[in-house]
């Protein structure tokens, strides 16, 4: 237990002198896995989310409780669902199903698409595509980028565009996001556009992204095929995914709301900022989910 708390003490006050370090010349930390190879006048966009990758990486097994305020707002799925420090975060271990909406192929007929048709619904019951006045699902035309597949929605859209456009959409190719059921969204104050910090407790990868979609009730942990992608999962919607050791991290009211989509770089930027407004010190206080 002594090494264990001086371990832990060790890396508080590493991570100190480099806030430290980077308050004062305003440039993000170095990849800590890196370090001696990297300059800080250099650094990629890619670094950011990198660093702090590496520093759960290094302190996950050390971290202590003090300091963290945790409430336990639900359990799905047998993961607990804690809201830290009064709403600054809302935090889950889970598994990380592959969400294919948004991508202009998610779903074609004769079952062609990248996900299995039967997870968009059926005729007279369709709740995955867009359909007309109707309840047919509407097929791309030929300047579409996918014309003979059906149009794919998600939640945050980009308000300018009609229904019918497969670009009014999140595409779950392009931009790393999130889904979340409607419970988790309502007791965890969480909008759509909020972001999100997704970490790989498997292989020490982790990422930004943004919350985009609606999951289904009673299920918890879901991802986009990029966002799988940059967290080196299998990222198959009809066979990919993780069955455990992914954390979200999600920071309510930290969005511009629903109606313009966001490119990956403003992603990158506003989630790091979120996630330094709490501090590593309480991200690290927080790691224990059980």
């Amino acid at each position: 237990m002594k090494t264990i708390q001086s371990g832990a003490r060790f890396i508080l006050i590493t991570l100190a002198v480099l806030l430290t370090f980077v308050s004062c010349n305003n440039k993000p930390l170095p990849d800590l896995q890196e370090q001696s190879a990297v300059k800080t006048s250099n650094i990629s966009p890619d670094t950011i989310a990198m660093d702090t990758a590496a520093i759960l990486a290094d302190t996950i097994t050390t971290a202590v409780k003090n300091g963290c305020e945790k409430i336990l707002l639900v359990t799905i799925e047998n993961f607990k669902v804690w809201n830290l420090n009064n709403g600054a975060a809302i935090v889950f271990k889970a598994k990380m199903a592959i969400d294919a909406d948004g991508s202009p192929h998610a779903y074609c007929p004769g079952n062609k698409g990248l996900d299995y048709t039967a997870n968009a619904g059926r005729p007279g019951n369709w709740y995955g595509v867009v359909t007309d006045d109707e309840g047919h699902p509407v097929i791309q035309k030929n300047w579409d980028p996918y014309p003979g597949c059906y149009v794919s929605p998600t939640t945050m859209v980009n308000k300018s565009l009609p229904n019918s456009n497969p670009l009014k959409y999140c595409n779950s190719e392009e931009i790393p996001f999130i889904a979340l059921p409607a419970k988790v969204q309502v007791l965890g104050h969480i909008k759509i556009g909020d972001m999100a910090y997704v970490y790989n407790t498997k292989n020490k990868k982790g990422t930004y992204a943004i919350f985009a979609d609606g999951g289904p009730a009673g299920k918890l942990g879901e991802g986009s095929i990029y966002l799988a992608d940059k967290l080196g999962i299998n990222k198959s919607p009809r066979n990919g995914g993780a069955k455990d050791g992914i954390i979200y991290f999600i920071f309510p009211g930290s969005g511009i709301g629903n109606g313009t989509l966001r490119t990956e770089e403003e992603i990158r930027k506003d989630g790091d900022k979120e996630f330094r407004k709490i501090g590593l010190e309480t991200i690290l206080d927080c790691l224990s989910f059980d």
